[in-house]
């Protein structure tokens, strides 16, 4: 099970495929969101006062809502869906994962593969900064060096600070695998050993990286403008 909390996260998860067993809520909370759960037979409802809220909320200021949430079964037959797909390495702040789930739903990127060492994609901080993407961006953990080898059919890209590839000028095309590491250490070795290319983004300031988070977002931008241009 998993915990999520806040309006906004109990919409998405209540209107995904997500099983919610538990639903803990204020009676003003239930009052106005009535349709959310009022057809749903296998939720269990708990009116609690905001004193009884604060005692089981895990958040510093508690919030009107608390699901428990079962999670998904482990996805044994890998298999990549997405033209353009990505892959994380050695994440291992929940936070930082969280917002690349978001950042993978908001533009339509509907997996993200994590080396077992990432950071646990049901942790409450994950599930908190992911607002809600949780339902709907399938996170895998997997073997990446394996998911590259059976995936020879699509370019594989590493970010790196020193790649070889400009990503505001290269013409890269789906479908692609694009890899981002830790943020401190990179990719690893053993990882960077399978890549098909590297690619970078350049720097005009004088800060030393990038937060994980932030490049999977510039890397990813920027793939779909060229996606978007092929389509043209």
């Amino acid at each position: 099970m998993f915990v999520a909390e806040g309006t906004k996260i109990a919409h998405d998860i209540l209107k995904s495929s997500l099983k919610v067993h538990n639903l803990y809520a204020t009676p003003q909370w239930l009052a106005k969101n009535t349709s959310l759960y009022a057809n749903n037979k296998l939720v269990e409802i708990n009116g609690v006062s905001e004193d009884e809220m604060s005692k089981i909320s895990g958040l510093t200021t508690a919030q009107d809502v608390l699901l428990l949430v079962q999670m998904p079964d482990p996805i044994t037959d890998v298999k990549i869906n997405d033209k353009i797909a990505l892959a994380i390495e050695s994440i291992r702040d929940p936070g930082n994962l969280g917002t690349i789930i978001r950042i993978c739903d908001w533009y339509g990127i509907n997996q993200l593969f994590c080396s077992d060492d990432c950071a646990d994609a049901y942790n409450p901080k994950t599930v908190q900064a992911t607002m809600g993407s949780i339902a709907r961006v399938e996170v895998i953990y997997t073997s990446l060096k394996e998911l590259i080898g059976q995936n020879k059919e699509r370019k594989c890209y590493m970010a790196t600070l020193d790649g070889k590839l400009n990503i505001h000028s290269a013409m890269i095309k789906p479908p692609v695998l694009l890899v981002i590491g830790n943020e401190a250490r990179g990719i690893s070795d053993e990882i960077l050993s399978v890549a098909d290319n590297t690619v970078m983004i350049p720097r005009f300031g004088k800060a030393e990286s990038l937060n994980a988070s932030v490049a999977a977002a510039v890397l990813i931008d920027n793939l779909k403008r060229v996606s978007e241009l092929v389509k043209l």
